[in-house]
């Protein structure tokens, strides 16, 4: 498993370059399915869970789920030193999303239910999942500094902020002896998208700017939607029709999926790995954060921890020669 060493004055962990995402575990009564995704995550050399305060909310029974889940699993296992933790929390309010939630209150609040959830004194990587540019850097650092030094939080990380924000939170970090950020959570894979693909102007997806400011700072990238959500694995197999009017359907998507047809074919290796291997292969590292809902497709997805690509390849891929 390929991974990169972060490290504070005060922690250090190895982030694989496969996150098992679970913003799918969406109720309480499925323990049995839930923990033995978990169970082969592990089982094949994961060592990274990524949730969030706000996943599966909006669904009956869902609030608190995925932590609750992970947590009802850590203590049946008794494996929580072993295992790194990223959750998110400041999600603005999902009613009105222009009513973010950063103040100190409520990342508190956040936090609290988290740990509360998850069963434990302490998260590995916290993120704010979302940005509110009206907000001073000055107001929202301080609060995430507590939690580092509170040992609640052993990194702290930006979930769907740009680099510009980023850079500026983390020089005021640094000029007050603040804990910066050390790792981001954005949109990123082999298909091109942008916040009208998902409707949502909150989120933030690589692009050349993003990638050259990850590029020249060597920041790790925790990327959400790393297959597309299925765009390469479902059309590259012929299993179904691509839509017109798809979520990742475009010229240039298109024309990768030709790639990864291609580069499938010629190596063996499945569809829906390929873009993780791209992925894999970047200037600087990246963790793909993936779900799966069947064992075998955990199975198949866990074969890309040492698949890299060399830079032909991956420029194939992007289709640039």
């Amino acid at each position: 498993m390929f991974k990169y060493t972060m490290k504070n004055k005060r922690y250090a962990l190895e982030l694989p370059c496969l996150t098992f995402g679970t913003a799918n575990f969406e109720t309480q009564d499925n323990d049995e399915f839930y923990f033995s995704l978990l169970d082969k995550y592990v089982e094949l050399g994961g060592t990274c869970i990524d949730t969030a305060r706000v996943y599966c909310e909006w669904l009956e029974n869902g609030a608190d789920a995925s932590e609750s889940v992970i947590g009802r699993w850590m203590q049946a296992r008794g494996n929580r030193g072993r295992i790194i933790i990223a959750t998110k929390g400041g999600h603005p309010n999902r009613e009105d999303m222009s009513i973010s939630r950063l103040d100190e209150k409520s990342l508190n609040e956040d936090m609290a239910r988290s740990l509360e959830c998850l069963q434990t004194d302490y998260v590995d990587i916290y993120f704010l999942h979302r940005d509110d540019e009206q907000i001073p850097v000055s107001e929202i650092m301080p609060t995430l500094n507590e939690f580092v030094k509170s040992g609640k939080a052993h990194f702290i990380g930006a979930s769907n902020w740009t680099t510009s924000r980023i850079e500026q939170a983390n020089r005021w970090a640094e000029q007050h002896g603040m804990e910066p950020f050390t790792v981001s959570q954005i949109n990123y894979s082999l298909a091109h998208s942008s916040t009208d693909t998902f409707g949502d102007p909150t989120l933030v997806c690589m692009n050349m700017w993003e990638y050259n400011w990850y590029r020249k700072h060597d920041l790790p990238v925790m990327a959400f939607s790393p297959q597309a959500k299925g765009f390469f694995a479902r059309f590259a197999k012929g299993d179904a029709t691509i839509p017109v009017d798809g979520q990742f359907t475009s010229t240039a998507n298109l024309a990768r999926l030709a790639r990864v047809k291609k580069v499938s074919q010629d190596t063996g290796v499945p569809p829906a790995v390929v873009p993780l291997g791209y992925l894999n292969s970047q200037q600087f590292f990246v963790s793909s954060v993936f779900a799966a809902t069947k064992l075998w497709q955990l199975e198949e997805d866990m074969a890309a921890q040492d698949l890299r690509y060399d830079a032909k390849t991956a420029a194939f891929l992007e289709n640039i020669i």
